[in-house]
Protein backbone atom coordinates (compact mmCIF):
# COMPACT_ATOMS: atom_id res chain seq x y z
CA UNK A 1 0.00 0.00 0.00
CA UNK A 2 2.91 2.42 0.44
CA UNK A 3 3.14 2.91 -3.33
CA UNK A 4 -0.40 4.29 -3.34
CA UNK A 5 0.95 7.56 -1.96
CA UNK A 6 2.27 8.38 -5.43
CA UNK A 7 -1.30 8.78 -6.64
CA UNK A 8 -1.97 11.75 -4.36
CA UNK A 9 0.58 14.21 -5.82
CA UNK A 10 -0.10 12.86 -9.31
CA UNK A 11 -3.84 13.48 -8.92
CA UNK A 12 -3.16 17.00 -7.69
CA UNK A 13 -0.74 17.75 -10.57
CA UNK A 14 -3.05 16.37 -13.25
CA UNK A 15 -6.25 17.83 -11.78
CA UNK A 16 -7.92 14.49 -11.11
CA UNK A 17 -9.28 15.30 -7.66
CA UNK A 18 -12.00 12.63 -7.73
CA UNK A 19 -9.39 9.93 -7.05
CA UNK A 20 -8.05 11.71 -3.97
CA UNK A 21 -10.60 10.49 -1.38
CA UNK A 22 -10.01 6.85 -2.32
CA UNK A 23 -6.24 7.35 -2.47
CA UNK A 24 -6.25 8.95 0.98
CA UNK A 25 -8.47 6.14 2.26
CA UNK A 26 -5.95 3.57 1.04
CA UNK A 27 -3.10 5.57 2.57
CA UNK A 28 -4.72 5.30 5.99
CA UNK A 29 -3.72 1.64 5.93
CA UNK A 30 -0.08 2.67 6.08
CA UNK A 31 1.45 2.94 9.54
CA UNK A 32 1.76 6.38 11.10
CA UNK A 33 5.56 6.11 11.13
CA UNK A 34 5.64 5.20 7.43
CA UNK A 35 3.33 8.08 6.56
CA UNK A 36 5.50 10.54 8.48
CA UNK A 37 8.70 9.19 6.91
CA UNK A 38 7.28 9.20 3.40
CA UNK A 39 9.16 11.50 1.03
CA UNK A 40 6.45 11.67 -1.63
CA UNK A 41 3.63 13.20 0.40
CA UNK A 42 3.62 16.86 1.38
CA UNK A 43 3.25 17.65 5.06
CA UNK A 44 -0.26 18.89 4.34
CA UNK A 45 -1.19 15.56 2.74
CA UNK A 46 0.40 13.66 5.62
CA UNK A 47 -1.74 15.68 8.03
CA UNK A 48 -4.88 15.02 5.97
CA UNK A 49 -4.10 11.31 5.93
CA UNK A 50 -3.48 11.08 9.67
CA UNK A 51 -6.53 13.16 10.57
CA UNK A 52 -8.60 11.12 8.13
CA UNK A 53 -7.42 7.93 9.80
CA UNK A 54 -8.90 9.15 13.09
CA UNK A 55 -12.15 10.20 11.40
CA UNK A 56 -12.44 6.78 9.75
CA UNK A 57 -12.05 5.12 13.15
CA UNK A 58 -14.88 7.30 14.48
CA UNK A 59 -17.05 6.33 11.51
CA UNK A 60 -16.23 2.67 12.06
CA UNK A 61 -17.06 2.88 15.78
CA UNK A 62 -20.34 4.73 15.45
CA UNK A 63 -21.68 3.83 12.02
CA UNK A 64 -20.32 0.70 10.38
CA UNK A 65 -19.36 -1.48 13.35
CA UNK A 66 -21.44 -0.05 16.19
CA UNK A 67 -23.07 -3.45 16.62
CA UNK A 68 -19.73 -4.74 17.90
CA UNK A 69 -19.09 -1.90 20.32
CA UNK A 70 -22.50 -0.75 21.50
CA UNK A 71 -25.03 -3.41 20.55
CA UNK A 72 -28.68 -2.43 20.52
CA UNK A 73 -31.14 -5.25 20.06
CA UNK A 74 -34.05 -5.00 17.65
CA UNK A 75 -37.34 -3.87 19.21
CA UNK A 76 -38.87 -7.20 18.15
CA UNK A 77 -35.93 -9.27 19.45
CA UNK A 78 -37.01 -12.86 19.93
CA UNK A 79 -34.12 -14.04 22.10
CA UNK A 80 -32.92 -11.25 24.41
CA UNK A 81 -29.82 -10.91 22.23
CA UNK A 82 -28.34 -8.02 24.20
CA UNK A 83 -27.87 -10.31 27.19
CA UNK A 84 -26.10 -13.03 25.24
CA UNK A 85 -24.20 -11.31 22.44
CA UNK A 86 -20.63 -12.53 22.46
CA UNK A 87 -17.87 -10.01 22.38
CA UNK A 88 -15.91 -11.48 19.47
CA UNK A 89 -13.07 -8.98 19.71
CA UNK A 90 -10.63 -8.60 22.52
CA UNK A 91 -9.22 -5.22 23.48
CA UNK A 92 -6.10 -5.75 21.36
CA UNK A 93 -8.32 -6.46 18.34
CA UNK A 94 -10.07 -3.13 18.83
CA UNK A 95 -6.67 -1.46 18.98
CA UNK A 96 -5.80 -3.02 15.62
CA UNK A 97 -9.08 -1.70 14.22
CA UNK A 98 -8.29 1.76 15.60
CA UNK A 99 -4.78 1.82 14.16
CA UNK A 100 -5.95 0.50 10.80
CA UNK A 101 -9.61 1.49 10.37
CA UNK A 102 -11.39 0.00 7.40
CA UNK A 103 -15.05 1.02 7.69
CA UNK A 104 -15.76 0.30 4.03
CA UNK A 105 -14.87 -3.37 4.45
CA UNK A 106 -17.94 -5.56 4.55
CA UNK A 107 -18.46 -7.48 7.78
CA UNK A 108 -19.37 -11.09 6.96
CA UNK A 109 -19.04 -13.08 10.17
CA UNK A 110 -22.62 -12.57 11.33
CA UNK A 111 -23.16 -16.11 12.60
CA UNK A 112 -20.49 -15.77 15.30
CA UNK A 113 -22.55 -12.98 16.86
CA UNK A 114 -25.25 -15.54 17.67
CA UNK A 115 -28.12 -13.10 17.12
CA UNK A 116 -31.76 -13.80 16.43
CA UNK A 117 -32.80 -13.09 12.85
CA UNK A 118 -34.39 -9.75 13.73
CA UNK A 119 -31.32 -8.44 15.54
CA UNK A 120 -29.01 -9.72 12.82
CA UNK A 121 -31.11 -8.05 10.13
CA UNK A 122 -31.04 -4.79 12.07
CA UNK A 123 -27.25 -5.01 12.56
CA UNK A 124 -26.70 -5.85 8.88
CA UNK A 125 -28.85 -2.88 7.85
CA UNK A 126 -26.97 -0.58 10.22
CA UNK A 127 -23.67 -1.86 8.84
CA UNK A 128 -24.71 -1.43 5.20
CA UNK A 129 -26.11 2.06 5.85
CA UNK A 130 -22.95 2.97 7.74
CA UNK A 131 -20.75 1.87 4.85
CA UNK A 132 -22.85 3.95 2.45
CA UNK A 133 -22.53 6.94 4.80
CA UNK A 134 -18.74 6.53 4.95
CA UNK A 135 -18.53 6.37 1.16
CA UNK A 136 -20.69 9.47 0.73
CA UNK A 137 -18.67 11.39 3.32
CA UNK A 138 -15.24 10.19 2.20
CA UNK A 139 -14.26 13.50 0.54
CA UNK A 140 -15.20 15.49 3.64
CA UNK A 141 -13.36 13.09 5.96
CA UNK A 142 -10.15 14.19 4.25
CA UNK A 143 -11.21 17.85 3.81
CA UNK A 144 -11.33 17.42 0.04
CA UNK A 145 -14.85 18.69 -0.49
CA UNK A 146 -18.28 18.46 1.05
CA UNK A 147 -19.35 15.68 -1.31
CA UNK A 148 -18.27 13.70 -4.35
CA UNK A 149 -20.25 16.10 -6.54
CA UNK A 150 -18.40 19.23 -5.51
CA UNK A 151 -14.92 17.81 -4.95
CA UNK A 152 -13.68 19.35 -8.20
CA UNK A 153 -15.07 22.77 -7.29
CA UNK A 154 -13.52 22.66 -3.83
CA UNK A 155 -10.12 21.62 -5.22
CA UNK A 156 -10.11 24.58 -7.61
CA UNK A 157 -10.78 27.14 -4.90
Amino acid sequence: PSEIVRIIPLARETTLPKVLPWAFYLCTHISVNDILANGVLSWQDKALCLAGKERLWEMQKWHTHAFMLDFKQAPQCASNCSARIPRPLKLENFEVMRINPHPLEEYKDWKTLNLCQRCQTMAETQHRNGREKVWQELPSLFHLGKSWDNICEDQDS
